[in-house]
């Protein structure tokens, strides 16, 4: 199959050598951080160097120009005339002391990031800061609190130089190479419910510690995604204090002394759960920049009418609401901004088709690949059944109805035309494969014996996501979707807890449920379309597991390209999930207060970068 691809290699492999980026001349403690924000627009991506001769390749170590399978690519231009605003490390005088950011509760609430998250630590992210940070305009991965990065020809070992003189908030020392390790241990604990807890357990043998700022993380074999874990781009390690652990203990949600600290441009106050957590500016002045507000505070409004509500009476100054809300908005005098790079989008997952030995004691070991599955009566075991459920949808009705024609139609979950792997042909075929056809669904389901004699009956997950709003919306359309084509739907509500239980077990073996994410590529695959550990519930085929284990298992940019469209291409016409929108990550302001809010919008947790929230003059 031939297959055009745009700007891939530079973005998604790791095989070029010297240190072209993020070195020396990316290093300086007192850089002003500077860059030029666009909604819709960011800068073009550096061209490749060109390939060196084999034999200095061959060399040992190797520096090279990391960038990691599943970094993302910049956005291209959305609009001749762009959005522009300064990033700067110098902040302005703000109209109010504390900015005020309502979003919707978090399924789980702790302060513990490297215990449970992501995306359930994006309410902590404003007090850490990463090996390796994320550009919040154009997405691109750049030097935070390691300086220059580099890994060995055998790609097993990956060294970080590391920032000096960066202090901890409250007076708890000077990061250094012991709080990386301490971080990492933390997540590969064996009592961690961190969603990355299996790739840092099993892939990352240990982190040497070579001095104060100098780090290597050892790996058993080559691990394409391991750099990426490292940065701001998997929010994974949110970098803590070993002193203050050590001294302190495991803090407790609600606690008085807060989170174990961080080096973030913002430090913990104040957390009430179930309603608000609160920051202020560091007293010092910080490394890498300085908020605009003196004070943060994210406070949790489950209900969009309250966040509304909120905004326009001026007790919050941004938030996000549904479309039907947005125009009500801005005839208030709101404004919308927008993240500047595609990762945010929605779909429903598949919860059917897991392999045995799948229950909780088995969550963190690998199936064989020829293992019979956990429910092989299933009726979503069916591929008639999966595709007549696409062809039930219609896309376009609920694009116009929810997000104001704004998203973009999602051919094939995780994959994007700016990330790599894209196959144009998917995007060709989607109509004729997924398109809105209620008379060819009816038709499958009744080919797989289901009618009016015998009624399909499915569960429907409704959640109330916090990545965009109008998620139960778009449940309730489906709910009748489905009933249309003579599927009956139980629509299942329950509280997080209860669902993350249920789905660490295996328990849910005929259900859709509503999804968001900002995952980046691997991310993605790993936790919706394979079984690797730890294993989510989501669908678990052998071939395309093999075929992740292939590609994150090298750093040769050949087999990985050949394999991501082969795993592409069987999720593809798999019927994998319920693909719906891209959507365009957009959060509204009282422009009175707040001039911008400059975001990636890439993340897992979206909602990220909060110290870029701009004050108006």
């Amino acid at each position: 199959m031939q297959n055009s691809r745009r700007g891939l290699l530079p973005t998604m492999f790791v095989l070029l050598a010297f240190a072209l980026v993020f070195g020396a001349a990316c290093s300086s403690g007192d850089d002003d951080v500077t860059t030029t924000s666009s909604s819709g627009t960011a800068a073009e991506p550096a061209a490749p160097a060109a390939a060196p001769a084999a034999a200095a390749a061959a060399a040992a170590p190797v520096k090279v120009a990391v960038s990691g399978i599943g970094a993302q690519e910049a956005a291209p231009a959305a609009a001749p005339v762009a959005r522009k605003a300064a990033v700067s490390a110098a902040p302005v005088e703000a109209k109010v002391n504390r900015v005020i950011f309502g979003l919707i509760t978090p399924s789980t609430e702790h302060y513990t990031p490297a215990k449970q998250g992501p995306p359930t630590s994006q309410p902590l992210t404003p007090m850490y800061e990463y090996l390796v940070g994320m550009d919040p305009v154009s997405g691109a991965l750049i030097p935070q609190l390691a300086t220059e990065w580099e890994v060995d020809a055998d790609g097993k070992s990956w060294r970080f130089k590391l920032r000096k003189g960066v202090q901890f908030h409250n007076g708890w020392g000077e990061f250094t190479g012991k709080d990386v390790k301490h971080t990492w241990q933390e997540i590969a604990a064996d009592d961690a419910l961190h969603g990355n807890h299996g790739s840092f357990k099993r892939f990352v043998s240990d982190v040497e510690i070579v001095n104060d700022y100098e780090v290597v993380f050892r790996a058993p074999n080559p691990t394409a995604d391991l750099f990426i874990l490292t940065s701001e781009l998997s929010q994974s390690l949110l970098i803590q204090s070993k002193d203050h652990r050590d001294a302190a203990g495991l803090p407790t949600l609600g606690s008085g002394e807060g989170p174990t600290a961080g080096t973030g441009p913002y430090r913990f106050t104040k957390g009430v759960p179930g309603s608000l957590i609160r920051y202020e500016r560091t007293p010092s002045k910080h490394w890498r920049m300085t908020p605009d507000f003196q004070e943060l505070e994210i406070r949790w409004m489950p209900e969009a009418s309250t966040r509304l509500a909120g905004l326009l009476a001026g007790e919050i100054h941004l938030t996000i609401i549904p479309q039907d809300n947005v125009e009500q908005a801005k005839k208030a005098g709101m404004k919308l901004v927008t993240g500047n790079v595609p990762g945010l989008r929605t779909f429903f997952s598949i919860r059917c088709c897991v392999r045995l030995p799948a229950d909780l004691k088995n969550r963190l070991k690998q199936p064989a690949y020829d293992a019979a599955f956990k429910y092989p009566d299933a009726p979503m075991q069916d591929i008639r059944v999966r595709e007549a459920i696409n062809r039930a949808i219609d896309r376009d009705a609920l694009n116009t109805a929810f997000f104001g024609g704004k998203g973009e139609t999602m051919v094939l979950n995780n994959f994007h035309p700016t990330r790599e792997g894209w196959n144009p042909s998917w995007a060709e075929r989607f109509e004729s494969l997924y398109g809105y056809d209620p008379a060819k669904a009816k038709a499958l389901l009744a080919d797989a014996g289901y009618g009016p004699n015998n009624v399909l009956e499915i569960g429907l997950q409704s959640k109330n996501l916090s990545h965009y709003s109008g998620s139960l919306d778009v449940v309730d359309a489906t709910v009748e979707y489905l009933r249309a084509i003579g599927i009956k739907p139980k629509l299942i509500v329950q509280d997080s807890a209860t669902e993350s239980a249920e789905g660490r077990a295996f328990k849910q073996s005929n259900r859709l449920t509503i999804t968001g994410t900002s995952s980046h590529l691997l991310l993605g695959i790993r936790v919706y379309a394979t079984h690797s550990t730890p294993r989510t519930g989501n669908p678990e085929w052998g071939d395309t597991d093999k075929l992740f284990i292939d590609i994150r298992g090298t750093l040769d940019p050949v087999k990985q390209l050949k394999w991501l469209d082969e795993l592409g291409e069987l999720t593809f016409l798999r019927y994998q999930t319920v693909p719906l929108f891209w959507l365009p990550p957009e959060a509204i302001v009282n422009p009175d207060i707040v001039s911008d809010y400059i975001f990636p919008g890439a993340i897992t947790s979206t909602w990220t970068h909060l110290e870029f929230i701009k004050a108006a003059q």
